[in-house]
C-alpha cells in the first residue's frame, strides 16, 4: 500500500536542514548558470528547425508529429510546447528552456544515482562537477534534445541496476516508462537500452565478491553449481522483456503518424545499415575512435573526464560489478558508435561524460586530506573556467573543437546577425509589412528568423532554395505595399544585375562565413 506519510518520514530522517541548504545551493547555482544570458547566443540552424516545428505543432494539433517528416523523434517538439505557451514573445528563450529542464532532469538522476550507490557527500559533489563542466553546460542551453537524452540514459543507468538488485515488477515497469518516452526522443538510445541487460551481473555477484578472473572463473558455479542463481537470473530477463514491450508500446504511439517510416530513413543519414557494415566494416571506425574520446575530454575540460577514467580503478576496488558495469558501458558505446556512427558530433556523445562523472564524484569523495581535496576542486574549477566564462558571456571565443566552432560558431549554421536583421525588420514594419525572402527554406535562413519573430509582427517569412534571380524579380511587384529584405546565409557571389542593395554583412568569427542582408529594388 502507498503510504505518503512514510516517503515523508523518510526524507526528513535522511535529509538534515544543512542538505536542504546544500541541495537549494546547488539548484540555484544550476539555474543561474543555465539561464543567464540564455537568448543571447547566436541561433544555431538546428534549433530553428525545432523550434518552428514546436510553433507548427502548438497552433495546429494534426501536426502534433509534424518532427517524423525529417524523420526526428517527437518528444523535444512536445516539450518545448509548454514553454512556448509561457514565453511565446521569446520562442528561441523558450526553446532553451526545454534544454534547462531537461539538465535539470539529467542533474537530479547524477545526483540519485550517486547517492544510491554511494553516498550524500559524493551525490553532492557529483552534482557539482555536472554543473561546472562546460561539456554539460553548454548542451543544457541549446533548443536541442541531446540534454535530454543524457538526462534520461543517467537514469536508465541508475534504474537498470535497480531493477537487477531488487527484482522487482514496479521497477521494471517505471523503466519501462523511462525507456519509451526516452526512444521518443532520439533512435541512440537503443543502443543504452541493449546495455541494460549487462546489468544481469548485480543478480550474479555482490560487490564484496573476488576479482574479474575469479568472477569469470566462478560462472560455472553460480549458473549451475551450490551458489546457483539461474531462478534469480531469469526472473531478470523476464522483468528486462516487460521493460522492452513497455517502451515499445509507447513508442509505438509515433505509428499514429504516417511520416513514422521516416524515422528509419533518417538513422541512415547518421548510421551504418548492417549490409554497409559487413562491406565496410572500418569504413569509419579508425576516425572515429580517435574523435570520439577527444570530444568528450576537450569538452569536459579535460581535468573531469581525467579523474571519471582514473576513478574507475578505484571504484573498482569497492565495488567491482559495479565497476565492470559501468565500465561495460563506456567502452561498448564508444566502440559500437565509433564502428557504426557516419556522422558524429560530441553532443552526440554526451551521455558518456554523464557517466564519466560517477567515478570521478567517488574518486573526489574519498580524498582524506582536506587540502589535496580543495586542491582538486581548485585544478577542475580553473581548467573550466575560460570555457565556461566564453559559454556564458563571451560566446565567440569558445575554445570548441573545430567541428562544433564549425557549427555553432564560424559556420554556415551560426546564427550571427538574424536577431538584428528581424529587429530590423520589426521597426520598418511600423511603416509598412515586410517580406523577409530568406535563403534556405529550412533551417537556415528560414526557419531561424522565424524563431525571433513575436504574436503580432507584420513580417512575412519567404523561404527559397536556392534564392535565385528570378525569385527576387517576380517578388518585386510586392514592393508597392511591402518592404522586401533578402538573406543569404550560403552564398558570398551576388551577381551585379541583381535587383538589390546591400544593407549589411554580418560576419562571423573568423570570417569563415557570413549572412549577407539586402534589400529588394525596383
Amino acid at each position: 500500500m502507498f503510504n505518503i506519510t512514510g516517503y515523508i518520514n523518510w526524507v526528513r530522517r535522511y535529509f538534515k536542514k544543512r542538505d536542504l541548504l546544500i541541495i537549494l545551493g546547488l539548484v540555484g547555482l544550476f539555474l543561474i548558470t543555465r539561464l543567464i544570458n540564455l537568448d543571447k547566443f547566436p541561433i544555431f540552424s538546428d534549433e530553428g528547425i525545432y523550434i518552428r516545428w514546436a510553433k507548427v505543432a502548438w497552433k495546429d494539433a494534426s501536426w502534433r508529429f509534424i518532427s517524423l517528416t525529417d524523420g526526428r523523434q517527437p518528444l523535444q517538439t512536445w516539450g518545448t510546447i509548454a514553454f512556448l505557451k509561457l514565453f511565446e514573445n521569446n520562442a528561441l528563450f523558450a526553446g532553451r528552456l526545454f534544454a534547462v529542464a531537461s539538465g535539470f532532469f539529467a542533474l537530479s538522476g547524477i545526483f540519485a544515482l550517486s547517492a544510491y550507490l554511494f553516498n550524500k557527500k559524493t551525490a553532492y559533489i557529483a552534482s557539482l562537477l555536472y554543473i561546472i563542466t562546460p561539456y554539460f553546460l553548454f548542451y543544457d542551453r541549446m533548443a536541442l534534445v541531446d540534454s535530454a537524452i543524457n538526462g534520461f540514459v543517467i537514469w536508465l543507468f541508475f534504474f537498470s541496476i535497480l531493477l537487477a538488485r531488487t527484482l522487482r515488477l514496479d521497477v521494471a515497469l517505471l523503466l519501462g516508462f523511462l525507456s519509451g518516452f526516452a526512444l521518443l526522443g532520439k533512435s541512440s538510445v537503443r543502443l543504452y537500452m541493449a546495455l541494460m541487460s549487462l546489468a544481469s551481473l548485480f543478480v550474479l555477484y555482490s560487490h564484496s565478491e573476488g576479482g574479474l578472473i575469479r568472477m569469470f572463473l566462478g560462472l560455472k558455479h553460480k549458473l549451475f553449481g551450490k551458489e546457483k542463481k539461474t531462478p534469480q537470473l531469469l526472473s531478470f530477463f523476464f522483468l528486462y522483456g516487460i521493460v522492452i514491450a513497455v517502451s515499445l508500446l509507447i513508442y509505438n504511439v509515433q505509428r499514429l503518424s504516417p511520416f513514422f517510416h521516416f524515422v528509419a530513413e533518417k538513422n541512415k543519414t547518421f548510421v551504418l545499415t548492417l549490409p554497409e557494415l559487413i562491406q565496410h566494416p572500418w569504413a569509419y571506425f579508425p576516425h572515429n575512435m580517435v574523435n570520439l574520446p577527444y570530444y568528450i575530454l576537450s569538452e569536459m575540460a579535460y581535468v573531469v573526464a581525467i579523474l571519471g577514467i582514473v576513478g574507475l580503478y578505484w571504484l573498482y576496488k569497492k565495488d567491482k560489478p559495479l565497476t565492470i558495469y559501468l565500465s561495460l558501458w563506456l567502452a561498448s558505446a564508444t566502440i559500437l558508435i565509433s564502428l557504426v556512427a557516419k556522422v558524429l558530433f560530441p553532443r552526440y556523445v554526451l551521455p558518456l561524460g554523464g557517466l564519466l562523472l560517477i567515478p570521478a564524484a567517488f574518486l573526489l569523495s574519498n580524498i582524506k586530506s582536506s587540502k589535496r581535496f580543495i586542491g582538486l576542486f581548485i585544478v577542475i574549477i580553473v581548467s573550466g573556467l575560460y570555457f565556461n566564462y566564453t559559454i556564458l558571456f563571451d560566446h565567440k571565443n569558445i575554445p570548441f573543437p573545430d567541428i562544433d566552432r564549425g557549427q555553432y560558431l564560424e559556420g554556415w549554421p551560426a546564427g550571427w546577425g538574424i536577431k538584428e536583421i528581424v529587429d530590423y525588420s520589426r521597426d520598418k514594419s511600423q511603416d509598412k509589412p515586410v517580406i523577409l525572402m530568406a535563403e534556405g527554406n529550412f533551417g537556415m535562413s528560414g526557419d531561424v528568423l522565424d524563431s525571433y519573430l513575436k504574436p503580432g509582427d507584420k513580417i512575412n517569412i519567404k523561404g527559397y532554395w536556392p534564392l535565385n534571380r528570378e525569385h527576387l524579380v517576380e517578388n518585386q511587384a510586392l514592393l508597392k505595399d511591402n518592404y522586401v529584405y533578402l538573406v543569404f546565409s550560403h552564398r558570398i557571389d551576388f551577381p551585379t544585375d541583381w535587383p538589390m542593395k546591400l544593407i549589411r554583412v554580418f560576419d562571423k568569427p573568423g570570417k569563415k562565413s557570413q549572412v549577407y542582408f539586402f534589400a529588394l529594388t525596383e
